[in-house]
């Protein structure tokens, strides 16, 4: 019923990929076969007939299903601008890595990317989902990488993220104490995020 999504990259350890016995792949070849393997899945995940040749690919056909009850949206992994104009073109969703990686300045240049991939390939950007891994401690003595503060200083910053940065759903990679970090997430920080979210868009 709509609760099960699936992230997907383009495989960032190529030696790691072969010493389990796939085809390591690199730079255009990797991209490429992203793209592909992305209309391929959805192939798959909407049932019928499966068929696919191309240097990548050989899927001679064969009878996808069971079809899920709500469709399975594909959300990709990306980061330098190739992958995300794959994004743009054939993806449901753009996960970003941890805000340690891509901190928030530089998220507007890679949505933009995503953004005119997406209308040139005649998608409406609005389609794709936009989720940033967020790597912090919640708690006012917290201390360690990512966002640290209190549940005032969680709310207030995903909420401008929200808002400004154009990210509509967070996943949280708390640094210690994981499931009271959890509790205090969903139980706290959650709500009040999306309180203040729809309070911004309803003065809009």
């Amino acid at each position: 019923e709509g609760r099960i999504q699936l992230g997907v990259g383009g495989g960032a350890f190529a030696d790691a990929i072969a010493s389990m016995g796939g085809l390591p792949r690199r730079g255009a070849q990797m991209v490429a076969f992203t793209e592909e393997s992305l209309h391929l899945m959805h192939q798959a995940l909407a049932g019928g007939v499966v068929r696919m040749q191309t240097p990548h690919h050989a899927v001679t056909g064969y009878r996808a299903g069971p079809v899920a009850s709500a469709p399975v949206r594909l959300w990709l992994g990306a980061q330098k601008p190739k992958m995300l104009n794959v994004t743009g073109r054939a993806a449901d969703g753009w996960i970003s890595p941890l805000n340690i990686y891509v901190p928030p300045e530089e998220v507007p240049a890679r949505q933009q990317i995503i953004d005119e991939a997406a209308t040139a390939a005649g998608r409406d950007p609005r389609s794709i989902r936009r989720i940033y891994n967020v790597l912090g401690t919640i708690g006012a003595h917290g201390a360690g990488p990512g966002l640290v503060g209190d549940v005032q200083l969680w709310a207030d910053t995903l909420s401008d993220w929200a808002l400004r940065l154009g990210f509509d759903t967070f996943i949280f990679w708390p640094t210690g104490d994981a499931e009271n970090q959890l509790d205090v997430f969903a139980s706290h920080v959650v709500p009040a995020v999306r309180a203040r979210v729809a309070a911004a868009r309803g003065r809009r």
